[in-house]
């Protein structure tokens, strides 16, 4: 009878636990949902009003690309090549990049004359997501609770996603890094790889070019994640950076069917690869960017060349870093390595060559920081090691 009791009690507390979860990812979904609907509602937005929410590229690309995808599924235009395009040119270069987003498909629900409204339910759904998707990786680590909701809501409400996020074709790389980081961790963890491989590829194939800049990221994070491990067994650590080196070549060959045909299409144009401008130059006055740790503010000239990089994530989350470095139960080895991280995005974002490392050595039109998600992705996760 007392087994039977136990055995009562743990299935309730399970489902107790199953119930949280939902609970928490539907908040998680729902709360940014609502956030941006209200603060459209409030700038009379369509269909609250008459003003559209289309900043900057939305205007003047992103709206005639959207209309794009939804003809190529009414037959009125094709992924191949396009008289509309200029005086005429191939098209597949601008699809991958720009348009494989399974989001995209929310055009197919509305006329042509509605695509300003399908931009910003598409970037009102991707922010959403982009919360449930860190919600994810937190609740793997440990139980799912409050505290989880808060970080993956200052994931979402970041500084990169107010300030690069309406190029929406980037905030797939967003939603897919915590599911990546956790498929690395999966592997240190010797847990299966198919997470990784799946999420990668995925990343790469939404967006070739941040999947390039998730692809660095991964590399360093993997390094990070041995190196303050405990393993010792050298044949354990060689074992798992095969796998990872393996899983990454299984990713890149898979998204391969997206990237080579694109890479052929876009040589030689705006998308060709250089590494002739790499210089030691510096972005900004260090002094400067100290601002942007504590404000979510940004104009026009935010987003141009030579501008700050878009680093707020919430003032809780400085409070908590620097709190992590002065705690003493955590390792100092585990800092040491934390800094490092931290110091080679603070190069990244300081100095123009590695900058434009990220960026595969081209020099960016506008948006010059556009990994920075990536350093508010490892900001958020050091700050949650303090709670």
């Amino acid at each position: 009878m007392n087994k039977e009791k136990a055995k009562n009690v743990l299935t309730i507390e399970i489902d107790n636990e199953k119930l949280k979860k939902i609970v928490l990812y539907l908040l998680a979904f729902l709360i940014p949902t609502i956030v941006l609907v209200v603060i459209f509602m409030c700038l009379k937005v369509y269909p609250f009003g008459n003003s559209m929410y289309l900043p900057v590229d939305s205007y003047g690309q992103y709206i005639n690309y959207l209309q794009y995808f939804r003809d190529l599924f009414f037959g009125e235009s094709s992924v191949i090549y396009s008289l509309g395009k200029s005086i005429g040119g191939e098209m597949y270069g601008l699809f991958a990049y720009y348009l494989i987003s399974p989001y995209n498909f929310i055009t197919l629900l509305f006329n042509k004359g509605n695509m300003p409204l399908a931009f910003d339910i598409i970037l009102i759904l991707k922010t959403a997501t982009c919360s449930v998707t860190f919600l994810y990786y937190l609740n793997r680590t440990k139980k799912a609770n409050f505290t989880n909701l808060i970080f993956s809501l200052m994931y979402a409400f970041s500084s990169y996603t107010v300030t690069y996020g309406f190029n929406i074709m980037w905030l797939d790389a967003l939603i897919l890094l915590p599911l990546v980081i956790t498929g690395i961790e999966n592997i240190v963890e010797n847990k299966k790889a198919v997470l990784y491989i799946i999420s990668l590829a995925l990343t790469l194939i939404t967006n070739y070019y941040t999947g390039f800049m998730v692809c660095i990221f991964s590399v360093i994070y993997f390094v990070y994640t041995i190196l303050k491990g405990e393993l010792k067994n050298k044949k354990e650590i060689l074992k798992k950076i095969g796998i990872f080196a393996l899983s990454s070549i299984c990713a890149g060959l898979i998204s391969g069917i997206v990237i080579i045909p694109a890479f052929l299409g876009l040589q030689g144009g705006r998308a060709d690869f250089s590494f002739s401008s790499l210089n030691l130059d510096k972005n900004f006055e260090i002094q400067n960017v100290i601002s942007k740790f504590y404000t979510n503010a940004f104009d026009l000239e935010e987003i141009k060349n030579f501008a700050m990089p878009p680093l707020f994530c919430g003032v809780l989350a400085n409070v908590l870093v620097i709190s992590y470095f002065l705690n003493k139960k955590i390792k100092l080895k585990e800092k040491i390595l934390t800094l490092i991280v931290l110091i080679i995005f603070a190069l990244s974002f300081y100095i123009k060559g590695i900058n434009l490392l990220w960026s595969m050595g081209n020099i960016p039109a506008w948006y010059i920081y556009r990994y920075a998600f990536c350093f508010t992705f490892f900001y958020i996760i050091i700050a949650k090691k303090r709670i």
